[in-house]
């Protein structure tokens, strides 16, 4: 027993503790010459740390909230390599980024890395794939579509896949990773539950007894689940969703703190999305708190999106044909435009492609509506081989500058996968229109058409 409990304490103060920083050296070949080179943090993307880089390309940089995993990215050309860091430890990782031979005259770039020092074979655990996506990602796909999980069976499936990889860690030698990887699926699995609504139709009571299960008056992130999870079964019926969603939450959490983060979260992404009742969800929003003055940032949002509301003029914005000609939202005129805007590289874009496929099928000779797709890639063959190779017969765009470009200005967008809705006319019916994937996408669309 002293034995563990020793071993215990040890292992927590290397942790926690964390007496020296971890030390990266290492070298970057290829860049060019305005190219940045940072660290970002893989669960919190915002955060990242700029690495200076002599001319030769020769860098060092310092960890010292280890253990994590980080990200050495550069900019131009993109690329880049996954990390583990412990506090104490140092290695060496070069990074090396050669230009591919294209015919097409784009440039393409593949990353070469060697890694020396200490915990390689953490280094090696990371990079040859065993991580959360493996566990998270087969599960998800394979009810996402069919929408016939039950929270037992989805739980089930997920634990089964995390145990195949926690079987595999003894291989690693430190054991400081070993428990920050387990903590790290824990943690990764408890936030993959809030994911059932997307695989279930079904109020699932195992669901509902999950969320109650959760501290959601002491844990932000748990108040996050909580209400993520119960909005998608269990708000009142009869009521807008947006307005019922504020209405319920003095009645759901006693934390007044708590209501007021949360509150505060959910009007930004309402608004944003700029709803034809988005003066009554404002009012629902402001009765949360009343007598409390609305922040600046959520009020400037408002003045702005209620001017986005649907009736109003679609901004216009500039997007390019697979042969490279210039065709303007406004040119498009006469017909209701359904807008996918996705990109090769998005995975739940993807998903929804063959979705998509039997929506322009149901539409194609319907003179009241025409599909279109607009990419965000940045590498225009690679969008064209996707079209090309799935045979997507609808109108198919690509803008420039991804997401600086007017269409994610104008329409801001920060994520993909987005559709809008615009009418005949040019004015907006929806900038947050229904999924294909929907199963009432159909009815939705009808009901706008009329």
């Amino acid at each position: 027993m002293k034995k563990i409990l020793f071993a215990a304490l040890v292992l927590l103060a290397a942790v926690s503790c964390g007496k020296k920083p971890a030390v990266f050296t290492g070298k970057i070949t290829g860049l060019k010459p305005e190219s940045h080179v940072m660290v970002l943090d893989i669960n919190h993307p915002d955060e990242r740390m700029s690495v200076e880089v002599t001319p030769d390309g020769s860098y060092r940089f310092e960890i010292a909230d280890g253990p994590c995993a980080r990200f050495l990215m550069v900019d131009d050309p993109k690329g880049g390599v996954k990390f583990y860091a412990e506090p104490g430890m140092t290695a060496n990782i070069d990074l090396e980024l050669k230009r591919l031979p294209d015919e097409g005259g784009e440039e393409f770039y593949e990353s070469s890395v060697t890694y020396s020092g200490d915990n390689k074979d953490a280094f090696d655990f990371l990079t040859e794939g065993e991580y959360f996506q493996h566990v998270q990602n087969p599960v998800l796909m394979a009810h996402f579509d069919a929408k016939d999980a039950t929270f037992a069976q989805f739980r089930q499936e997920l634990q089964a896949r995390a145990d195949e990889l926690v079987a595999k860690l003894p291989k690693v030698q430190s054991p400081v990773f070993r428990e920050w990887m387990k903590s790290d699926y824990e943690s990764k699995l408890k936030m993959t539950y809030g994911w059932f609504p997307e695989l279930s139709d079904a109020a699932d009571p195992d669901f509902k007894a999950y969320l109650e299960s959760l501290d959601r008056n002491g844990s932000l992130q748990d108040a996050q689940a909580y209400m993520s999870g119960y909005s998608a079964f269990w708000l009142p019926e009869g009521r807008d969703r947006n307005v019922a969603w504020f209405e319920a939450l003095n009645t759901l959490f006693t934390n007044k703190e708590t209501v007021r983060q949360l509150a505060d979260d959910h009007i930004a992404g309402v608004l944003q999305n700029a709803p034809a009742n988005i003066a009554d969800v404002f009012a629902a929003y402001k009765a949360v708190e009343p007598g409390r003055t609305v922040p600046e940032s959520v009020q400037a949002l408002y003045d702005h999106y209620k001017n986005m509301v649907p009736g109003a003029p679609a901004a216009d914005f500039d997007m390019y044909d697979p042969d490279g000609n210039k065709v303007m939202l406004s040119d498009l005129r006469g017909k209701a435009l359904y807008i996918d805007c996705w990109a090769t590289w998005c995975g739940p874009c993807r998903g929804e492609t063959p979705n998509m496929v039997k929506l322009y099928e149901h539409y194609k000779n319907d003179p009241r509506i025409q599909l279109v797709s607009v990419s965000l890639d940045k590498k225009e063959k690679n969008w064209k081989a996707v079209v090309a190779e799935e045979k997507l017969a609808w109108p198919q765009y690509i803008v420039h500058d991804e997401f600086e470009s007017a269409l994610c200005r104008n329409y801001d967008i920060e994520g993909i996968p987005r559709f809008l809705f615009i009418d005949a006319q040019g004015c907006i019916l929806s900038l947050d229109a229904k999924r294909p994937s929907d199963p009432d996408i159909i009815a939705w669309i009808e009901n706008l058409l009329k």
